[in-house]
């Protein structure tokens, strides 16, 4: 986080007091002051406006003596626009410099607008209230009052007065904690002309303009860089702009289920028509909470991500930007594969696509190829764009579930793989599910399957079986984090591994900021890496340099696919097969250890900081034991040895 000083500059501002005269008509006349324009051109130091009552109205404009106060330079921008100051910019000036706390004397703010409503976001932090700005003329200031402190309701456009009685300063916001006498002057007021266009603005932190902007009704275009948690449920992009190159201290700000439902990426060319600055420090973020708030007119166009073999003949496809399914009208043409493989039909589920093919062979290697696809947004992807996966392998995983095909299985009585007893539900004549197979399950390429069913114990076949876990992390490198992998461990050596997800769980707010298909081949060690592209032996599964978070976080291996778990969710138990919950010198996040590895002797936090060279140095190896979603077992911090068994004492 920038922290730098910041430095006021108010513009001395037009000084004037609104009085209202009586209303003209009957009826509902207006809804906001164009309706009024059939009333003719209003008299000199008067306006028309509409009314609480829906009526045309005139305002009688009187200017107090005092100093020209810059009007010559541009500060009577409100009143051209038909929005006038009543005396306020200098009461909002003067309420940011009042110390926070019960103020001793009410701070008056005798006319501004409301210009922005800030909702309640469903899991944001106590900080996070809901609430309305305030502000008077165009070149601001402005200020932010707490929802809560008053029980009058606004909306923007009104014309409202209020004494402020409590001050907060959050972030270094500036808050109206409580508020008496809100009155509600008039409605339907254009505020339009309020708003400042920041798209040029430079130097944010530098030039102490965080401050000159803060609460303040803006627009601004630009394009996206990858965007980051900005608290408890939002995500805030930082964005270039004319006055803004990157890296942008600028930043775009909003809730993160909004985000994800625009699909914003990293490239993405924004408009902001009407937003507001929200201030954390010294970091401008301009703040939207609705779709409408929001113009998207330009995206990169989608691409393949990863292709996982979900059966033996449906292969999931996901791809990094949300699929239109009108694109997809012929799957045979638009998914390719090699080795014989065809496809057969796509079903489109947000950003995967699911096609089913003709029968895969198992552990064999194919290539897709897409083309014609497009986003929602109708960028069409570029070709040629291809990504490879491993041909459907049944397997057994220790804490996992295995579906069994074959014949007869009404009535069984029991199932056994390598010998081991195992809990299952017979779904079908043909098809049984074992539900948990036990650690005690021999790992092994191949091991016997059997079921007994009323006419005897039969055979099943053989599947292999392993045993699944984190066996080293690498969140912090030297210098910039390009080296930061997750190695996974399968105790059977080149094993194909499918059906599976590693997925990455902020500490700021206990909940996931990526997830990944686990699709591959391990190598002669038993070992699968899933890293940035630059890491030693190259990834199976790669993911952006300064992705894995240093902490306190946490990472888990489940038996589900990447889509169950968009950005946001919260960790759970269910289909989880290992974690490590870690930090670099942080403290216990409680909410992921309780949630990931459960409340006995086994919930223990690593921390990558280690005795000696610091986690930049270091990363967090399995060195205690074969032991699922334990953190005892990560008691080794040294040196990186990705793609090499650990060197344990």
């Amino acid at each position: 986080m920038l922290k730098q000083s910041l430095k006021r500059s108010w513009l001395p501002a037009l000084v004037a007091t609104v009085f209202v005269t009586v209303g003209t008509g009957c009826g509902d006349e207006c809804v906001d002051r164009y309706d009024c324009r059939d009333k003719g051109t209003a008299p000199q130091g008067q306006q028309w406006t509409c009314n609480a009552d829906n009526k045309c109205e005139l305002q009688n404009i009187s200017v107090e003596p005092g100093p020209d106060a810059g009007t010559d330079a541009g500060t009577d921008a409100g009143t051209d626009a038909g929005i006038t100051d009543g005396g306020s910019t200098a009461q909002i000036a003067a309420f940011i410099a009042a110390p926070a706390g019960a103020l001793a004397t009410p701070q008056p703010v005798s006319g501004a607008f409301v210009t922005f409503i800030k909702p309640e976001v469903a899991g944001s932090s106590s900080t996070e209230a809901s609430g309305f700005f305030l502000q008077a003329e165009a070149n601001g200031p402005a200020m932010f009052v707490r929802g809560s402190a008053s029980t009058t309701a606004v909306a923007v456009g009104d014309l409202v007065t209020l004494n402020v009685t409590e001050k907060e300063i959050i972030s270094g916001l500036n808050v109206a904690k409580t508020v008496t006498d809100l009155t509600v002057v008039s409605k339907n007021n254009d505020v339009s002309g309020l708003k400042a266009d920041i798209s040029g603005v430079s130097s944010f932190e530098d030039a102490g303009t965080t401050s000159a902007y803060e609460s303040r009704l803006v627009t601004v275009s630009g394009k996206l860089e990858a965007g980051i948690s900005s608290g408890a449920s939002f995500t805030a992009f930082p964005l270039i702009t004319t006055g803004e190159p990157s890296p942008s201290p600028l930043r775009l700000r909003l809730p993160t289920t909004l985000s994800t439902s625009l699909d914003l990426v990293l490239g993405c060319d924004v408009a902001v028509p009407t937003g507001v600055v929200w201030r954390f420090n010294a970091q401008p973020q301009v703040s939207v909470f609705a779709p409408e708030q929001l113009t998207i007119t330009n995206c990169p166009a989608p691409s393949a991500v990863s292709a996982t073999a979900s059966s033996s003949t449906e292969v999931r496809m996901s791809f990094d930007r949300t699929i239109a399914p009108a694109s997809i009208t012929d799957a045979a043409t638009q998914f390719t594969f090699d080795n014989g493989l065809q496809a057969q039909s796509a079903t489109v589920n947000g950003k995967d696509v699911l096609v089913t093919t003709s029968e895969q062979a198992a552990g064999t290697q194919y290539t897709v190829q897409v083309s014609g696809v497009t986003d929602t947004l109708g960028k069409a992807i570029v070709t040629p764009n291809s990504t490879q996966f491993q041909g459907f392998s049944l397997l057994a995983i220790h804490g996992g579930r295995v579906v069994l095909n074959g014949t007869g299985f009404t009535g069984a009585t029991a199932v056994t793989i390598g010998g081991v007893a195992q809990t299952f539900t017979v779904d079908s004549d043909t098809q049984i599910t074992v539900t948990n197979v036990p650690d005690t399950t021999p790992v092994g390429a191949s091991q016997p399957v059997q079921v007994t069913t009323p006419a005897g114990a039969v055979s099943a076949g053989a599947l292999p079986v392993a045993h699944l876990v984190i066996n080293e992390l690498d969140a912090d490198t030297p210098t910039t984090d390009v080296l930061e992998f997750v190695e996974i461990s399968t105790g059977v050596p080149n094993l194909s591994v499918s059906g599976l997800s590693l997925v990455m769980f902020n500490g700021s707010n206990d909940q996931s900021y990526l997830a990944l298909d686990i699709s591959g081949k391990a190598d002669a060690n038993g070992l699968l890496v899933v890293g940035n592209p630059g890491v030693t032996p190259t990834p199976v599964v790669t993911f952006p340099n300064e992705t894995l978070q240093n902490g306190a976080d946490a990472v888990g291996i489940y038996q589900a696919p990447a889509s169950a778990f968009p950005n946001g969710t919260a960790p759970t138990s269910t289909n989880l097969i290992d974690a490590i919950v870690y930090d670099t010198a942080d403290a216990d996040d409680v909410g992921l250890l309780d949630a990931l590895l459960g409340s006995g002797p086994e919930r223990v936090q690593i921390d990558e900081t280690g005795t000696t060279g610091g986690s930049a140095a270091n990363s967090i190896q399995r060195c205690g034991g074969p032991a699922r979603r334990d953190g005892r077992v990560f008691n080794r911090v040294a040196a990186p040895t990705p793609g090499a068994p650990n060197v344990c004492s």
